[in-house]
């Protein structure tokens, strides 16, 4: 992740990124992390650049791909939401300049959740400019299906999701976020949009599921600007900031975060008895879309006393305690 910073700042976002983050992955440390990661893992699965919005800084963005791919790291995309590429002509000449160093794929995002912000003739340009420099096999399009369910309210303006829900009612708006899109009730998500959720559960319902695959067993981590080794999808929550990669991963112990240990050994309602018997936490009377959600729930709780290391970056947290506008719908069946 070179950044949390993007122009969105989607409702659906497992890492809260939005507009309020400043930060960028310094150019020392990420030539350090990428040989960290070859030096720890000589045989990486997949490997890809993302943010936030990684085209807002596009100097960085095409030192990284061409560092990456210097060293050996193969980076099957670069991520993007495309609310860059207002025009071919501009799209084209950073699209070519990634591929000269080397980049062969691209990913870009189609979704409701985008749409907010981002008009979804920026998408299609990215989309048809991407095939022409890229050719058409080598640009993964998350997801298209939504591409002309979008244009049926505007291909020219950003379209709120209070029109899916007036359009299509709450359940059927719920059904299409949640399971059309495959969300992920973290971050922002399950605060967001978890009332639109076809599940909700009271916290009881998560006991005993634990997040040991997630936290220990996944094989898919994130690092963010700030070092931090974030598990899988769990936005918020930091393994540790490794300066010397592989010296980290050698010597990990999970025992040692007591959060983590907890997630790992009992799951987010273990969590939520910590924090109820010992920082008056309550989640009595709420529901919950996930266990990533319940997660998140306690997390911010806790992230106020300031006393856990793992609760990093602290600006994910005040990110998701500044909520978006609510949703405003007037003809919702």
């Amino acid at each position: 992740m070179l950044s949390y910073r993007c122009q969105c700042g989607c409702r659906h976002c497992v890492y809260a990124c939005g507009p309020r983050w400043k930060d960028w992955f310094a150019k020392e440390k990420l030539e350090n992390l990428f040989r960290g990661m070859r030096e720890a893992s000589p045989h990486i699965n997949g490997f890809h650049l993302a943010g936030g919005e990684a085209f807002l800084n596009f100097e960085l963005l095409l030192f990284a791909a061409e560092k990456a791919i210097s060293l050996g790291i193969p980076i099957e995309y670069v991520e993007t939401n495309a609310g860059w590429c207002q025009e071919p002509e501009a799209g084209r000449e950073k699209l070519l300049a990634l591929k000269e160093v080397g980049l062969r794929s691209l990913l870009i995002s189609v979704s409701p959740f985008h749409a907010e912000t981002i008009p979804l003739k920026r998408t299609i340009c990215a989309i048809r400019t991407a095939e022409r420099i890229f050719g058409p096999s080598n640009i993964i399009v998350y997801m298209w299906q939504f591409i002309d369910l979008i244009k049926r309210f505007s291909e020219k303006e950003p379209v709120p999701l209070s029109r899916w829900i007036e359009t299509f009612g709450e359940e059927a708006a719920g059904e299409l976020f949640w399971e059309g899109y495959s969300l992920i009730p973290g971050g922002r998500a399950g605060i967001e949009l978890g009332f639109l959720s076809p599940e909700k559960h009271p916290a009881t319902y998560f006991s005993g599921k634990n997040c040991a695959y997630e936290i220990l067993a996944s094989q898919h981590v994130h690092f963010d600007p700030y070092g931090n080794y974030i598990p899988l999808f769990c936005g918020g929550l930091s393994l540790g900031a490794p300066e010397d990669l592989p010296a980290f991963l050698a010597n990990f112990d999970y025992r040692k975060l007591p959060l983590v240990k907890i997630l790992v050994e009992e799951g987010p309602f273990g969590l939520a008895l910590f924090a109820k018997e010992n920082f008056a936490y309550s989640f009595e009377g709420k529901l919950f879309s996930g266990k990533c959600h319940l997660c998140v729930d306690v997390r911010l709780h806790l992230s106020r006393l300031g006393e856990f290391e793992e609760l990093a970056p602290p600006l994910f947290y005040e990110n998701l305690r500044s909520h978006l506008p609510p949703l405003e719908v007037q003809n919702a069946s």
